[in-house]
């Protein structure tokens, strides 16, 4: 299980997300959607403590 609280992200002034909490239960599949540039693989990386 991975469990995210309250991530937050910007560039500059720019906010990407705000205040977003996710919580992944083992032994599922997830997708992550979204448009270019919307910030999918900064997401992940944050997630993966990069």
């Amino acid at each position: 299980m991975l469990v995210s609280s309250n991530v937050t992200m910007q560039f500059g002034s720019k906010p990407l997300f705000e205040n977003i909490s996710v919580k992944f239960g083992g032994g599922n599949r997830y997708g992550l959607i979204g448009a270019n540039g919307s910030g999918k693989s900064t997401f992940m990386k944050i997630l993966g403590g990069d």
